[in-house]
């Protein structure tokens, strides 16, 4: 349904706004972002040299065990399989289609006999598409004066889809029919968004106790033991919205959405070997709108905050983790500097730039498996990023705990006019000591001539060398010692 589809359009915006990148005095300021984490007081009991090496070992550590934790997340994204991400799509479509087929033929109930009874319509084939339906007993999709749907019980769902399959014999691309069954369980799933005829802003909420989708390996479990999803927001005209949301259909009527605000209170996946839970997840968006010289109204809907706070399970690597994001953009920047050009694109004013804050923050466990022996690692990491300059976004501290130890690092990403990375810098400290690394636009970091990445640094006094030859790193004190990276 389109509130989730927009949803996750701009959740992934979000992140992108986080890449491209504050002229505002406010930029940052009661936004919620979470303080940047101080650097750590200083061990004066440790020698100077000692200082020097302990970096390098707490490095060295931090960068064997961010393997595992990679290990642990690089799936994050692909918890789901293809197949499960159709079947949800079309678990969450389903109460939709059934809405606007009930609301043509004036239907405020369809139950297991109806469906059945209708299996040969083709109009209501129509409205399902590329779905068949075969409901249980028990199965009531309801309608009430309002246009509001609510749905319960279980129901078997067949898609056939055409996808396009390389044949090696003919070099050629040809259609291939795709069947799937699964079964459907809603409990208690409502779908609630409407307006006065007389407003310009809307509530609604979307929710549901529970969803079965699939059995077996390819199960997939959502559960909210709160309402779900609400929504609030306020339109540029007067509207009715009785029924789902279609911001396309809006703009082409001339009226745009100035802003909304979606809340979830929680929603918990488990899927596969994962789990994933969502708490107190907060979006926030408006819309950019240029008339073209045709007179056609070009609108662009932008984030402008996301907030987050979830959990990570997993089986294998075993992971246990809570997760928080944070991403504000200034909402005064978006409307004083982006344009929409005329050929529908954005853009910033000359010199200008928006205002971002973003926090990355990850607590918990994760284990790493070292031949036959298993290890749990602790994690504890937070990152706060800003926005300072149309070119530049700054790391302004990152604490990471590693063996009951701390690395704190700093830096700077610069941008060229396209908003292409062209190089870094990171500042990394731990006690009076410290390694500066830059990277080049290909994420490589940079060496002379021998091999040397950096200083080893203690007090402004030269320790020792990080050295990249061959592929292999180490660092080589003053004292003639080594300390191999790997």
């Amino acid at each position: 349904m389109k509130i989730f589809k927009l949803t996750a359009l701009a959740l992934a915006s979000t992140l992108l706004l986080a890449g491209c990148g504050s002229d505002s005095d406010n930029n940052g300021s009661n936004s919620g972002i979470p303080n940047v984490p101080s650097k750590p007081p200083v061990n004066n009991g440790v020698t100077e040299i000692n200082q020097a090496k302990d970096i390098i070992k707490t490095a060295q550590q931090f960068v064997a065990d961010n393997a595992a934790v990679t290990e642990a997340y690089k799936g994050a994204s692909d918890i789901l399989t293809e197949r499960q991400e159709q079947r949800i799509s079309n678990t969450f479509e389903l109460p939709g289609i059934l809405s606007y087929y009930m609301k043509a033929k004036k239907v405020s109930t369809l139950n297991a006999a109806n469906i059945k009874a209708l299996a040969a319509d083709s109009e209501f084939n129509d409205y399902l598409g590329d779905i068949s339906l075969e409901p249980k007993d028990g199965f009531v999709a309801s309608l009430n004066a309002k246009g509001q749907i609510s749905v319960t019980g279980a129901t078997s769902i067949k898609t056939e889809t055409t996808d396009y399959v390389f044949n090696q014999q003919t070099g050629l691309y040809g259609p291939t029919v795709v069947i799937d069954n699964f079964d459907v369980i809603y409990k208690g799933f409502e779908d609630a968004l409407s307006t006065t005829e007389t407003a310009n802003s809307f509530t609604g909420g979307f929710g549901f106790e529970s969803i079965n989708i699939g059995s077996g390996a390819d199960a997939v479990i959502f559960t909210s033991p709160s309402k779900g999803l609400t929504v609030t927001g306020q339109f540029s005209d007067k509207v009715k919205v009785d029924e789902e949301f279609d911001l396309d259909d809006i703009n082409r009527n001339g009226i745009t959405l100035e802003k909304a605000v979606m809340k979830l209170g929680s929603v918990k996946m488990q899927a596969n070997d994962s789990t994933i839970e969502a708490k107190d997840f907060e979006l926030a968006f408006l819309d950019m709108t240029h008339k073209l010289a045709n007179g056609k109204l070009v609108v662009r809907t932008l984030p402008t905050a996301i907030k987050l706070t979830g959990s990570l399970i997993k089986v294998a690597p075993a992971t246990n983790a809570s997760i928080t994001l944070n991403a504000v953009a200034n909402e005064a920047d978006i409307k004083n500097i982006i344009k929409v050009t005329a050929q529908g694109d954005l853009t910033e004013d000359a010199n200008r730039f928006v205002g971002l804050d973003l926090v990355l923050a990850l607590k918990g466990t994760v284990a790493k498996k070292t031949g036959t022996t298993t290890a749990t690692i602790p994690l504890d990491i937070q990152a706060n990023l800003k926005r300072t300059a149309r070119n530049m976004i700054e790391l302004q501290g990152l604490s990471a705990w590693v063996d009951g130890k701390n690395l704190y690092v700093t830096g700077k990403t610069n941008l060229d006019a396209n908003y292409n990375v062209v190089g870094s810098q990171l500042k990394i400290t731990q006690n009076n000591a410290v390694i500066v690394l830059n990277v080049d636009a290909n994420n490589e970091f940079i060496k002379d001539s021998m091999g040397k990445l950096s200083d080893i640094m203690v007090n402004g006094k030269d320790f020792g060398d990080l050295l990249e030859n061959n592929g292999k790193l180490s660092a080589k004190f003053t004292d003639n010692s080594i300390i191999p990276l790997g």
